[in-house]
This record gives C-alpha cells, structure tokens and sequence, in this order.
C-alpha cells in the first residue's frame, strides 16, 4: 500500500489452507475425475510472484484462489451434503470478506500482500464432484485469484485484511458483471 492512501482495516479469518500438487479436472475427459490428494496446511510462506509451494498452480499466471466460506456453507447447504471445503479445490478458504470487491485491488492478508487479478469462474465439474447445481450455485462466486505481492507467512486464524477500498458486501454476493482489471506491474 502506497504512503497517503486511507486504508481500511476489518478482521477476517483464514479458515483453511489448502495445496494440491496434481490436477482432478483439467487434462481430463468431461467429468472424468482424478482424486488427488490435497494437503492441509497450518501456515505457508509465500514467496513473491509464486503460489504455494508444491501446488499444482504454484507457477501458473493465477497462482492462488481464495474461496469464501459462507459460499461454500451456502452450497452445501442448498445441495443438501455435508460441508467438505476440499472439493471446491481452492487454496485458502476465508471468512469475513467479499472476495469478489478485490478484484484488481492491493491488500493485505496478515502481513502478505496480494493482488485481485480475476474472479475464478466455477467449471462444469463442479456437477460431477458435488451435485447437480453446484455449478450454478457457484457462478460469480468461485473466489478470488491472486498473486504474492510481497512474500510473507500466511496462517489459519484471526487475522487483519488491509485494504484500501472499505468492505461492506456480504461475503454471499455474486460478482455482477464480469470485471477485468488492468494488470499493474
């Protein structure tokens, strides 16, 4: 964040950390199905520019995804199954925060600082791994894709989002038009 700027503050919670270092869906016929494992994690380093470290996506142009809670609680809940946050294959589940605001903003995650590139659009296997509905339950709220600013340690709990644009959507809300970003560099 740039010296001068009115920074908002608001706490959220890392509620899990997630990392995969091959791929269920992609590569794959339609709704042909790999089950990867997927680590849990307490805390990851962030290293500038970089995803997690062994993740599938830890080099890629969209290094990390951010996912809220309350949308995974929610689609759960609609599709009538238990709450298994894993299937949703994204890095770091977070509470607290509409994800869909950031995007194209700097802020600050418990010291890391990322960049919102792009609203991580739900695929169709969303259906097959779940239940039919999953994916249009998911539209405009599939999460947040972001990179490492500036590196630093990441870990589950409280913690305070720094951002420069003040957060009063409801973690719940879709994205409603489609936003891309100029990419700053």
């Amino acid at each position: 964040m740039s010296l001068g700027c009115v920074l908002h503050k608001k706490e959220v919670k890392i509620d899990y950390i997630f990392s995969s270092p091959e791929h269920n869906y992609f590569t794959r016929e339609k709704f042909d199905i790999e089950v990867s494992v997927t680590l849990e994690h307490n805390s990851v380093t962030l290293q500038e520019g970089r995803g997690i470290k062994g993740d599938r996506f830890e080099f890629s142009t969209y290094p990390i995804t951010l996912f809220s809670l309350e949308v995974a609680e929610e689609v759960c809940r609609e599709l009538e199954l238990p709450l298994d946050v894993k299937l949703f294959r994204r890095n770091i589940i977070i509470s607290g925060v509409h994800l869909n605001s950031l995007i194209g903003e700097e802020f600050t995650l418990g010291g890391v600082k990322f960049r919102g590139l792009a609203h991580c659009a739900p695929c169709p296997w969303m259906n097959a791994v779940m239940k039919k509905g999953a994916y249009t339950l998911m539209r405009g709220r599939g999460g947040l894709r972001v990179e490492v600013v500036s590196a630093g340690t990441l870990v589950l709990g409280e913690i305070s989002l720094e951002t420069q644009k003040l957060q009063e959507e409801s973690p719940l809300s879709a994205l409603k038009r489609g936003l891309i970003p100029s990419r700053k560099v």
